[in-house]
């Protein structure tokens, strides 16, 4: 039986062409963004498909950008996205890393190691160092902890805008946190973040409570409710709408305060 045809404008490779080959995509998309990593890591000017150009370190920033086709650079350039979505740091260590896994993974092949056999020992030594991880972990000072959330906002936003980020984000994570089994824990989805357009990002604040971003259903509703009652609807809370070809007189400014209450 005949071989059926391969798809139109694609190549096909097998074996160890074809690992070598993934390896080898690998190690270049590393190399794009190795130079941003640490604390003497070098900015990039990016030029997008519209002309537009961007100066930035941020390795998910410079990974999504890009304009790449190899199927296993994109696997990695997905796993620097998961990597930004649940973290927001560690995007470009994680392509590092994971370059270094398969060169040093090539080495092992040549040696005339199973790549099963590698595997195996990849989640081995990940058990280990996970292991050795919490036993020698601490708990951090403030100071300690504002410092590492100065490291994760590192070329995304300016000094001022760091600085007023961090300590938010640390007390955002201290309003948060619960102590389960004498296990301290912080659930991020339980912080919500509310954009104002137009405001500077040091105008960022914190509120222990309930914000809506919504208009005012009339003029003489309160801006802010402390200590207020809250109801649980099933359905929508709407204020009723008046027929066109309604028309009021209003005899005396009373009247008038007295029609606006009823309308909402």
């Amino acid at each position: 039986m005949a071989e059926a045809p391969v798809l139109e404008d694609t190549e096909r490779t097998t074996g160890r062409v074809a690992l070598r080959k993934n390896i080898a995509a690998a190690m270049a998309l590393s190399g794009a963004v190795r130079s941003t990593l640490g604390p003497k890591g070098l900015d990039k000017l990016l030029l997008d498909d519209q002309g537009r150009t961007l100066v930035t370190n941020d390795g998910v920033t410079v990974l999504e950008t890009a304009r790449v086709e190899h199927p296993v650079a994109r696997m990695l350039i997905d796993a620097s996205s998961a990597q930004d979505r649940v973290a927001r740091d560690g995007t470009t260590s994680a392509v590092v890393i994971a370059a270094e896994l398969l060169r040093n993974a090539w080495h092992l092949v040549l040696q005339g190691i199973h790549p099963s056999t590698i595997v195996r020992g990849y989640r081995l030594a990940e058990s280990e160092a996970m292991t050795h991880l919490e036993s020698i972990a601490f708990e951090g000072s403030d100071e300690e902890l504002v410092t590492a959330v100065h490291s994760s906002l590192a070329g995304k936003s300016g000094r001022g805008v760091q600085e007023r980020l961090a300590h938010l984000a640390m007390e955002a994570a201290r309003c948060v946190e619960r102590t389960v089994d004498g296990t301290t824990e912080v659930d991020p989805t339980r912080v919500s973040t509310v954009h104002a357009i137009g405001r500077p990002a040091t105008d960022s604040e914190i509120i222990e409570g309930l914000v809506m971003q919504k208009r005012r259903a009339h003029p003489d509703m309160p801006r802010l409710v402390e200590n207020g009652s809250i109801a649980l609807l099933d359905g929508g809370l709407e204020r009723r709408k008046m027929r066109s070809d309604v028309t009021f007189q209003a005899t005396s400014p009373e009247v008038l305060q007295d029609l606006r209450r009823r309308e909402v």
